[in-house]
């Protein structure tokens, strides 16, 4: 492969893979709009990465990135063997509490969602890729917690909550299951023992690397 098309087909990975954690995309055409490549290589491009699992679709139709992009990102960060059973655990728990769950990735005072995450809203709350915690938060391996986070929308700033736990073993950053909230609801009794069983089944499927 010459430089020329290596440069091109990274280009082209990173256009399909990030755009649809900005926006949601259900057509081909719209995804190549959305990312600028050119139409002639375009579909072949999301072709051949649907082909290889690293882009997928969501049940609504909208382009997600594949467990093979999931897997890519996780292992940078030593966790790679939790792409391939956080999905559905993610969707179990969804189900069971009716809220939207997600995979998500704290390093300083930022949290990072997706593209495991099921139950796209919340109540009308649409879920972003980047949040800001709104204080510090003790993410220690324990049990579940609240807490606050800010996000921007349309220039503006907002508020949402979140109940996470921690997936021990994973520190640098901290892996963490959770359910999001909304802007101004508590959780509830439920909510804290169906996250830690989701936590205990993603563990007892991986062996962590700390």
């Amino acid at each position: 492969m010459s430089g020329d098309t290596y440069d091109t087909a990274v280009e082209a990975f990173e256009a399909l893979v990030s755009q649809p954690l900005r926006a949601r995309h259900t057509t081909p055409a719209g995804l190549i709009r959305a990312t600028g490549l050119a139409q002639s290589t375009g579909y072949r491009h999301i072709a051949a990465m649907e082909a290889e699992g690293f882009l997928r679709r969501d049940a609504s139709g909208a382009y997600l990135p594949g467990l093979s992009a999931v897997r890519t990102g996780l292992a940078a960060f030593g966790a790679g063997q939790i792409a391939p059973v956080s999905d559905a655990i993610v969707t179990q728990l969804r189900q069971a509490t009716q809220h939207t769950a997600f995979l998500g990735m704290c390093e300083d005072l930022r949290l990072a969602i997706g593209p495991h995450a099921n139950g796209r809203e919340t109540r009308h709350l649409r879920i972003q890729p980047l949040y800001q915690f709104e204080g510090l938060a003790d993410l220690s391996d324990g049990g579940a917690q609240e807490i606050g986070l800010r996000y921007l929308e349309a220039g503006m700033a907002r508020r949402a909550s979140a109940l996470v736990v921690s997936l021990s073993g994973f520190k640098h950053p901290r892996l963490v299951l959770g359910l999001m909230l909304g802007g101004h609801r508590s959780a509830n009794d439920a909510l804290s023992p169906a996250l830690e069983e989701a936590r205990r089944q993603v563990e007892g499927q991986v062996a962590p690397l700390t």
